[in-house]
């Protein structure tokens, strides 16, 4: 791929852009997307080789940027992501881009159409730069795989940059592209997002159409897209072209109205109550580093400068662990019992592991933890009549060193599976209400610590608004890393990790 240099000076301006800011610089032809498209890909170059976020680029990046140049200098209108890169995590079917989801099982799979989110991206005018790593099939709280190897944090590169979306959120801190989409069932956009000091939207399940999926009705395991950046208004401006229903998705939502452009512009009016909940501990079954409890609580006590009452509550969370075991063990048997069964010493121990546990479970244990799950969901409902919203962290610990495969301490307390790392995040995930992790502050020793703010149902714009007024008071923390590639440290052998390389489209 030949690119054409960018002076170091206009590089960098490019690069601390927001996705709005280039898409409107491009639509008034201050910038092109060539030189756009040209500074990323330097980036990539630059930092890629040891951050390891991208594992496929784009063949037709360059022409896919020129072909927009010459559209608007023949008068073409702008569209809403004019000339914006993007990147798009493995598991998410890219056309004529291979689309590996971490595994050995699909190393060579091209798929020949696009998931619906990158069918949107591109109609608004977004360009493509490739797909980022993650786990295999993006089932681990690391971003390690037998192909692509580890995804290390651009803020320390010798801790996770977090999973599953662990690629995406390690490519936007590190100034890769602006803008990346990732996938949340269990947290795996809020948690790489609070370990790479980002903004990342888990929307209603349905805001976002999902195609091609073998599960429609994914009502039990509910993988949700969304947008992961280093700004609300990026937030809103994805939101915009990604939400409304598709015929192709049987749970896609209807459009109800709204407008998340006007939500990021802190716009949208919140609701009468006034009222927070800080959950903290989440009713003591996270276990929570001092320091990260420290950060978050201080940043909470920001939405007072915004007019709300702050009050330590919580619902009860006792059944949380019985739930994730269930609901969890379905997507496990129902995605890959059968390649388990062909091929499992192709797959990652972490994955075989969990595979292997739900293959123990029962019909009656998977119906028990929904049967559990419709009943949290009723205390959670009953809760939120007193608050507008939650606020809780959103991994109880910082990222943790890259030697070893999870904490097997936090705040004192032992660790004993690596999902009970996410379990802060999973317990607002079984809910399927919109949340948004936002950055609140760095540990003494240079981690970055995000906390999860959970809103009503539906309520995504009202999510999105209350980060932006959180943005306009707390806006020191929306930064970006000076990335250090001087000292690269072995990572775990329980990480799989092959000779670290990047490869392009087949």
């Amino acid at each position: 791929m030949k690119i054409r240099r960018v002076g170091e000076r206009m590089s960098e301006q490019i690069l601390d852009m927001s996705a709005k800011k280039i898409a409107e610089g491009v639509a008034s032809r201050n910038l092109s997307a060539s030189e756009v498209t040209s500074a990323f890909i330097e980036r990539i170059e630059e930092v890629n080789p040891v951050i390891n976020a991208i594992c496929t680029l784009s063949d037709t990046i360059l022409e896919e940027a020129g072909a927009i140049d010459e559209r608007l200098a023949s008068g073409g209108k702008p569209r809403p992501l004019e000339g914006v890169p993007f990147l798009i995590k493995d598991i998410l079917q890219t056309k004529g881009v291979r689309t590996t989801f971490g595994s050995l099982l699909l190393e060579n799979d091209v798929p020949d159409e696009d998931t619906i989110s990158v069918e949107r991206l591109k109609a608004a005018g977004g360009i493509l730069l490739g797909k980022t790593n993650t786990p295999e099939f993006a089932h681990d709280i690391n971003t390690s795989n037998k192909i692509f190897g580890t995804t290390r944090n651009p803020w320390n590169v010798n801790v996770t940059a977090g999973g599953s979306s662990g690629g995406a959120g390690a490519s936007i801190a590190a100034a890769m592209a602006p803008i990346a989409i990732g996938t949340d069932l269990g947290g795996s956009i809020r948690i790489p997002c609070s370990f790479n000091n980002l903004v990342g939207l888990r929307p209603t399940p349905g805001r976002i159409p999902f195609y091609p999926t073998d599960y429609g009705w994914d009502t039990l395991v509910e993988h949700v897209q969304g947008p992961m950046v280093r700004s609300i208004s990026d937030i809103g401006l994805a939101m915009h072209v990604l939400s409304g229903p598709d015929e192709r998705d049987p749970s896609s939502l209807p459009n109800d109205g709204k407008d998340f452009l006007t939500a990021a512009k802190n716009n949208c009016p919140f609701g009468e109550t006034r009222k927070i909940a800080y959950a903290g501990n989440l009713g003591g079954v996270v276990p929570l580093d001092p320091e990260v409890e420290s950060l978050v609580k201080s940043a909470v006590k920001r939405f007072e400068e915004l007019g709300f009452v702050i009050e330590e509550d919580c619902f009860d969370t006792s059944s949380i662990k019985e739930i994730v075991t269930g609901t969890r063990g379905f997507g496990m048997v129902a995605r890959y019992a059968d390649r388990f069964d062909a091929h499992s010493e192709l797959m990652t121990d972490q994955l075989v592991g969990q595979v292997s546990a739900a293959l123990q479970l029962s019909v009656r244990d998977v119906v028990r933890s929904e049967k559990l799950r419709t009943q949290y969901w009723h205390n959670v409902r009953k809760f939120m009549h007193q608050y507008d919203f939650i606020i809780a962290p959103a991994v109880g610990a910082p990222p943790f060193r890259l030697d070893e495969p999870f904490p097997t301490h936090v705040g004192g307390q032992a660790v004993e599976r690596f999902q009970d790392v996410f379990l802060a995040t999973y317990i607002f995930s079984v809910t399927g209400l919109p949340m948004i992790s936002l950055p609140c502050g760095i540990t003494k020793d240079g981690r970055p610590v995000g906390m999860q703010v959970i809103a009503k149902r539906f309520c995504d714009d009202q999510v999105i608004t209350l980060g932006a007024a959180y943005e306009k008071v707390a806006s020191e923390f929306f930064c970006r890393p000076e990335v250090d590639l001087s000292d690269v440290r072995p990572v775990s052998d329980a990480l799989n990790t092959p000779n670290v390389f990047m490869g392009k489209s087949s």
